[in-house]
């Protein structure tokens, strides 16, 4: 097949703009992060993370994400002992590259005993939000009801505190479980205690569930550093399972990818691309289809190159991208990271079960500069320990075959 023509995107868009600094990883050191005890990983530009289930390639792809975003998502957190992103029975985890150095704490206690600085800034911080939370909510409130409220939460709330070079992030869990933490604000409040009514239970659920999320409403306590931030917004992480949107994006990105696939010759006689639908000529007429009426290998190869768009000179985090696309689809995918990779500058990690995808990407490159660019990275784990075997192109040529047995379990 034909290589694909890089698209003629003119200066307006700043692509490649050598003013801006790319924002890499170069290296990266990890340990005590979910599964993982202690990885050392050094990325090249286009990097492909295989291996069985349950060998730590989503683990490494978001401590990717969280160390280049300064904290990433919400942790999903189950129980007191189960904070999500520290591996079971430590107190801190650590992942720290040449970008940002990141250390997630476990507890308030954990955090000041191990760094005061970072602790009294975080602690204050969050005093600071709850009194304005409760001013906001009762002005007529007083100190004392302001200090028996912070009480109460300092009682029955924890928080898990993620503190970096970029600046640091606070999430709330309850070790006592939600319903004592409910139990001693209904006391000053003075809402009675849950009944066994449905109606009264219901409008107590929902009252109580609306009151702790303006006390810890999404990304609650979040401070990063304004220089941290642009490079930030380059950085995005796309999962097999997001639908791809155009409603939200501007009338020059929907141009390029209308480009893009007119130039590749991805769709037949496709006359041009709006937010919401694709035109057809067809017979000399125009037809028009809506995205979501179209295939999800369609779908799944624009949502990769407007990602690979916004995300020039930075990184492009991708969870198993060979989902919904059909092997020609995949050819395509391959191809159009190697030329937008290195004409965008972007740094690229993805996980795949697909042999297909491994095997069209070691065999692309024709120069030693696009053999450079790619890394693969076979994850594997005996149940307790975690580990990381790398290899070059060439490396990963010989090696096809044990790839492929891995893949299937042999």
């Amino acid at each position: 097949m034909a290589r694909i023509d890089s698209l003629n995107i003119n200066n307006s868009h700043a692509i490649g703009n050598p003013e801006k600094i790319a924002h890499h990883i170069k290296t990266l050191h990890i340990e005590n992060f979910r599964a993982i005890g202690e990885l050392d990983y050094h990325p090249h530009q286009i990097n492909i993370i295989t291996g069985q289930n349950n060998t730590g390639k989503s683990a490494l792809l978001d401590a990717i994400y969280i160390n280049a975003t300064g904290g990433g998502n919400e942790p999903s957190i189950h129980s007191p002992s189960e904070i999500y992103n520290i591996k079971f029975q430590q107190k801190k985890a650590l992942i720290n590259s040449d970008i940002n150095n990141l250390t997630i704490y476990r507890c308030l206690e954990d955090c000041r005993k191990a760094d005061p600085e970072s602790y009294a800034k975080v602690h204050s911080n969050i005093i600071e939000q709850l009194s304005d939370t409760f001013r906001s909510e009762d002005e007529d409130e007083d100190e004392d009801s302001t200090e028996q409220y912070l009480t109460i939460i300092f009682d029955n709330v924890d928080f898990c505190i993620t503190v970096s070079d970029s600046g640091f992030s606070v999430f709330p869990y309850y070790p006592k479980g939600k319903d004592i933490l409910y139990k001693e604000l209904d006391k000053i409040d003075g809402i009675p205690i849950i009944n066994t009514k449905s109606s009264k239970k219901l409008s107590m659920t929902f009252f109580r569930s609306l009151r702790l999320f303006r006390l810890f409403p999404p990304r609650w306590v979040n401070y990063t550093l304004p220089v941290f931030m642009k490079s930030v917004e380059s950085v995005n992480k796309l999962s097999h399972s997001e639908k791809f949107q155009l409603d939200e994006i501007g009338d020059k990105e929907i141009h390029l990818l209308e480009q893009f696939i007119k130039e590749n010759n991805l769709v037949k006689n496709i006359e041009r691309l709006t937010q919401k639908n694709v035109l057809y000529r067809k017979n000399g007429e125009i037809e028009e289809i809506p995205i979501s009426a179209h295939g999800d290998g369609f779908i799944v190869l624009l949502t990769t190159l407007h990602s690979l768009l916004q995300s020039e000179n930075g990184i492009l985090i991708i969870e198993e991208p060979e989902n919904h696309l059909h092997p020609r689809y995949l050819g395509v995918l391959i191809e159009t990271l190697f030329t937008y990779c290195d004409k965008l500058n972007v740094q690229v990690f993805m996980a795949t079960h697909s042999y297909d995808l491994i095997q069209g990407a070691l065999e692309f490159p024709e120069t030693e500069a696009e053999k450079e660019m790619l890394l693969i990275s076979k994850m594997t784990s005996d149940g307790e320990t975690i580990e990381k075997f790398d290899y070059t192109t060439d490396a990963g040529l010989k090696v096809i075959n044990e790839l492929y047995l891995d893949l299937r379990g042999i």
